[in-house]
């Protein structure tokens, strides 16, 4: 990726809807940040009425905007909703620029007017644009269509719109904590990484280290190949029976490799979404039991 250094921006260049757009990104990195439910960078929810969890949306609005249509946070002011991977996928331009960033700028405005029933955590999609890195999707680059896209939007001021989303990114909190024993987070470290895991992330100011390979919070978002004994010794770390992630695509819309996880995918007509009750502590298999077909709403 080029360096933003490298673009020379015109300066009367008319794109009014920049400006409006910059302000609300960096209003919603503000609110994500001051979090009054945040803890480090854990937010943890209230035993108040209910919580709807996505998987990873890749850029598929339909499902999407279902999902937020039946969550109806404007209804039920004590209803959260814990998004994940919105980038990278979905519609293109007649261009081929990947229009995925269009429901980033949603998550950022639904973080602005439901301020905290909103959480965003933060995934390894999420991290390569922080990092300016190279991402595949499917073996093909999925970042270079992305910038493509913004490109297309914005014109020469496309290098000012994606500092915001970096900035809203870099926000985001790392997990989301559920009073139920549920744990969501984009995914765990795997077995390897255990041994040189930093728990500290979760309570800590974060460094450009924890993000890079070898850092935790890479070993966080990265993780795959989950086996029992990883999976038992992590969630017992952060006191947790229920781990839900995603990261990883499965057809029916959710896999399970251990006993602890419920590894969600929300794109696609297979996607799934969970609807779980604040204050009831369920088995793992009754939790299971209640990922919804998304399609189906």
């Amino acid at each position: 990726m080029a360096q933003q250094h490298e673009w020379e921006i015109d300066p009367d260049a008319a794109h009014p809807e920049v400006g409006a757009m910059l302000d609300q990104l960096d209003r919603a990195a503000i609110l994500s940040r001051r979090e009054p439910l945040r803890e480090g960078n854990i937010v943890r929810l209230p035993e108040k009425d209910d919580v709807v969890i996505l998987g990873d949306i890749h850029g598929d609005r339909e499902n999407f905007e279902k999902v937020v249509d039946w969550a109806a946070l404007h209804l039920h002011k004590k209803r959260y909703l814990v998004v994940q991977e919105v980038i990278h996928g979905g519609p293109h331009d007649p261009a081929g620029g990947d229009q995925s960033f269009r429901l980033l700028e949603e998550v950022a405005a639904l973080k602005c007017r439901f301020k905290s029933q909103v959480q965003m955590v933060l995934s390894n999609h999420d991290l390569c644009e922080i990092l300016g890195s190279v991402i595949a999707k499917a073996g093909r680059n999925a970042s270079a269509p992305f910038w493509r896209g913004i490109e297309n939007a914005y014109g020469q001021l496309w290098p000012e719109i994606h500092g915001a989303y970096r900035r809203f990114l870099t926000s985001l909190p790392l997990a989301v904590r559920l009073p139920n024993g549920v744990f969501i987070s984009h995914s765990t470290p795997q077995s390897d990484a255990l041994k040189r895991f930093d728990y500290g992330i979760f309570d800590r100011p974060l460094t450009m280290d924890d993000y890079l390979p070898g850092g935790s919070v890479y070993e966080l978002v990265w993780g795959r190949h989950h086996n029992q004994a990883a999976a038992d010794e992590f969630a017992h770390r952060v006191d947790a029976e229920i781990l839900i992630t995603g990261h990883q695509t499965s057809m029916p819309g959710v896999k399970t490799p251990t006993s602890r996880h419920i590894i969600l995918t929300s794109d696609g007509p297979l996607g799934r979404f969970l609807n779980l009750r604040l204050n009831v502590r369920a088995p793992y298999d009754v939790v299971l039991r209640q990922a919804r077909k998304i399609r189906s709403l």
